[in-house]
C-alpha cells in the first residue's frame, strides 16, 4: 500500500460541551468588548439649544416640546428642566413649574435662572425667606447680573427691612440696570432711606435722581417728605403740590402736605390730604397714626375712634403676615399656613397675593378644603363686579 493510497486517519470526535464552550467565551468577549469600547457621551445639549432658539423667537411652545420628555440625569438636563418650567411659567401651570425647578436645583444646584423663577414663585405665594435664600445664590452666580438685587429690594420694602432694601436697591444700581429699573431703583432706595430714618442720607440721593428724572411723580413726593422732614416748609409745599398735579393720587406728596397744612395750624386742610393719603396707600401705618391724630384734633371722636380700630387691625394683620412667612418656611409641605396668610393677605386688600397662597395650599394638598372653599368665594367675588358695592365675603376659617 502506498502512502497515497493509504486511509486517513480519524479524528477523535470533540464533546458538545466543548462547542458551547467555546460560543460562551465569544459571546462573553462580544460584551465585555461592547461594554469597555469608546462610545459617544448620551447629553441633551442639543435639546437645550434648540429650546433656548425657539424661546428667542417667542415659541415657548415649541421650546417645550424639545424639553418636555427629558427625564434622566444626564448632561444637560437640569437645563433641560429649567427651560421647560419657564415654558411652564408661560403657559400659567405655576404649581408644575416649581415642581420641575426644584427638581432642576435637586440635579445641578448651580443654575441661576432656575433660581430667580423658583424665587418668583415662592414669593408670589408669601414664602419669602426662602425667596430671599434663591435670589441671594443668584446674585452670587451671576455677580454682574443687576435683577437679582432689584428683586432682593421690593422684597426687602414688603418685608418692612428698610435698610436691606437700600443696600439691595444700591447693588442694583451698581450693576447699570436699563433705564426704566436704574430710575425704579433710585425712587426704591429713596423710599428705603427715608422708612429708615436716614434722612440726611437720602439728601444727595434725591439731589442727584432729581437731576435725571425731574418731573417724576414718585420722586417729587418723596422729595417733598424729604423737605418736610428737614423742615423746609416752603420747598416741601411746593414740591408736593408739584407731584400731585402730576399724579393727584400720590401717596408721599399728600402725607408731607397733611404734616405741613398740620403744623401751620390748617387742621381741615391737614385732613383732606390724610385722607388722601390713605386712600392711596390704606395699609400705611404712618399715613393712618397722622388721621387719626386729624380727626382727634377736630373733635371727631367717632371718626377717630373708627381710625383707630383700623390702625389696630391693619398692625396686627402685619404681625400675622411676618409670622405666617416664617411658619410657611418652616412647614413648606403643610398647606394650613399657607391658607392662612392667603385669608390675611385678602382681609388686607391683597387679593393676587391671596389667590396664589391658595393656590399653593392645594398644590400641596390638592383636597385640602378649607383652601379650595377660600379660593371659591375669592374667584366669585371677583366675577362678581357689578353688584351693589358692600362689604367683601371673608373666605371660610381653616379647619384645625
Amino acid at each position: 500500500m502506498s502512502l497515497a493510497s493509504a486511509p486517513e486517519p480519524r479524528r477523535a470526535a470533540l464533546p458538545t460541551w466543548v462547542f458551547l464552550l467555546g460560543g460562551a467565551v465569544v459571546i462573553v468577549s462580544i460584551v465585555v468588548w461592547a461594554c469597555t469600547r469608546p462610545r459617544a457621551a448620551v447629553d441633551h445639549w442639543k435639546q437645550v439649544a434648540r429650546a433656548r432658539r425657539y424661546f428667542e423667537r417667542g415659541l415657548p411652545d415649541l421650546a417645550f416640546q424639545e424639553v418636555a420628555g427629558i427625564r434622566d440625569e444626564a448632561p444637560g438636563a437640569p437645563e433641560a428642566l429649567t427651560l421647560a418650567a419657564r415654558a411652564l411659567l408661560s403657559f400659567g401651570e405655576i404649581s408644575t413649574a416649581r415642581k420641575t425647578l426644584e427638581h432642576s436645583l435637586q440635579l445641578k444646584r448651580d443654575q441661576a435662572d432656575a433660581d430667580k423663577m423658583l424665587a418668583a414663585i415662592y414669593l408670589s405665594s408669601g414664602d419669602g425667606p426662602r425667596g430671599i435664600t434663591l435670589l441671594q445664590h443668584a446674585a452670587e452666580l451671576d455677580p454682574r447680573d443687576f435683577r437679582p438685587w432689584y428683586a432682593l429690594g421690593k422684597v426687602y420694602h414688603d418685608l418692612n427691612d428698610a435698610g436691606k432694601a437700600a443696600e439691595a436697591y444700591s447693588e442694583a444700581l451698581r450693576r447699570s440696570p436699563p433705564e426704566a429699573e436704574a430710575n425704579d431703583s433710585r425712587v426704591g432706595r429713596i423710599r428705603a432711606l427715608l422708612d429708615a430714618r436716614r434722612v440726611d442720607q437720602a439728601s444727595a440721593d434725591i439731589a442727584g435722581a432729581l437731576v435725571l428724572m425731574p418731573d417724576n411723580p414718585q420722586l417729587l413726593g418723596q422729595a417733598a417728605r424729604h423737605a418736610c422732614e428737614q423742615h423746609r416748609s416752603d420747598e416741601a409745599m411746593k414740591l408736593a403740590d408739584r407731584a400731585i398735579t402730576l399724579d393727584p393720587n400720590n401717596f408721599d406728596a399728600h402725607l408731607a402736605r397733611a404734616r405741613l397744612h398740620l403744623l401751620a395750624d390748617r387742621s381741615r386742610d391737614a385732613l383732606a390730604d390724610a385722607g388722601k393719603a390713605v386712600e392711596a396707600n390704606p395699609r400705611d401705618l404712618s399715613a393712618l397714626q397722622l388721621l387719626m391724630q386729624i380727626q382727634s384734633r377736630l373733635g371727631l371722636k367717632e371718626q377717630a375712634e373708627a381710625t383707630r380700630s383700623r390702625f389696630r387691625e391693619t398692625s396686627t394683620r402685619r404681625d400675622v403676615m411676618v409670622r405666617l412667612t416664617h411658619k410657611i418656611t418652616e412647614h413648606p409641605d403643610d398647606p394650613e399656613p399657607r391658607c392662612q396668610m392667603g385669608r390675611a393677605a385678602y382681609e388686607d386688600g391683597s387679593e393676587e397675593l391671596a389667590a396664589e397662597c391658595f393656590r399653593a395650599a392645594l398644590d400641596l394638598d390638592p383636597n385640602y378644603m378649607p383652601a379650595r372653599q377660600a379660593l371659591a368665594i375669592l374667584n366669585r367675588s371677583r366675577r362678581e363686579t357689578s353688584a351693589p358695592a358692600g362689604p367683601k365675603p371673608k373666605p371660610a376659617t381653616a379647619a384645625k
